[in-house]
C-alpha cells in the first residue's frame, strides 16, 4: 500500500505536478510517520522550491529514521554541497564507506568532498 503511494507522488512529481507530489507524500508521513522514502522526497521537493531550511528538515527526518538511507545521503550531500557546507556529511560517507566499502559512487563523492577541502582530510 504505502508503495503503491510513494509510486503515486513519483509518477506525479515526473510528471511535473509538485503540489501533487508534495500533498501525496505528506499524506504518506502522516499515516507512516517511519517513511524515510517519503521523507527523502519531501526534502527534494523542498530543496527544488529553494526551501533549504525545510528541506534540511526532511532530510534530517529520513536519517534519524534510517542514518544510512543512500537517497538521502546523496540528496543532503547535493543541499550542503549548495550550503557550501560540506564537511558535515563527511562522517556520514565515512560510516556507508565503512560498511559497504564497494560503494564507489559513496567513495567518489567522499573524495570529491575532500578534493575540495583538503583541510578535511
Amino acid at each position: 500500500m504505502i508503495n503503491n503511494k510513494l509510486n503515486e507522488g513519483e509518477t506525479l512529481y515526473t510528471e511535473g505536478k509538485i503540489e501533487e507530489a508534495e500533498k501525496c507524500f505528506l499524506s504518506i508521513v502522516e499515516e507512516h510517520p517511519d517513511s524515510k522514502e517519503a521523507y527523502n522526497n519531501l526534502g527534494v521537493l523542498a530543496f527544488q522550491k529553494d526551501d533549504k531550511e525545510k528541506a534540511i528538515d526532511y532530510f534530517t527526518r529520513s536519517l534519524e529514521i534510517d542514518p544510512l538511507y543512500r537517497d538521502t545521503i546523496v540528496n543532503y550531500t547535493d543541499l550542503l554541497r549548495s550550503l557550501d557546507q560540506l564537511q558535515i556529511v563527511i562522517p556520514l560517507l565515512e560510516k556507508i564507506i565503512e560498511l559497504n566499502p564497494e560503494d564507489k559512487e559513496i567513495k567518489q563523492l567522499l573524495d570529491d568532498i575532500r578534493h575540495l577541502d583538503p583541510t578535511n582530510i
